[in-house]
């Protein structure tokens, strides 16, 4: 299990006890499934080449929302 996988379970196997749903559990497997699932594309895109520099940052983008 990677630091990142286990930060976040911490926090929703926390969030679940005082909570007593397991909602926030699911959210995390799912996401970390996705997130697995959607690594062949990433590996993909990142042996091919293509230029990202032109990307634009996520948090610069919410930040100009705020």
């Amino acid at each position: 299990m990677g630091a990142g996988l286990r930060a976040e379970w911490a926090a929703a196997l926390e969030e679940s006890r005082c909570t007593f749903s397991p909602a926030r559990l699911n959210a995390v497997v799912e996401e970390w499934q996705d997130r697995l699932a959607s690594a062949p594309a990433v590996d993909a895109f990142v042996a091919s080449g293509y230029d990202d520099g032109d990307f634009i940052d996520i948090a610069e983008l919410r930040g100009r929302r705020r």
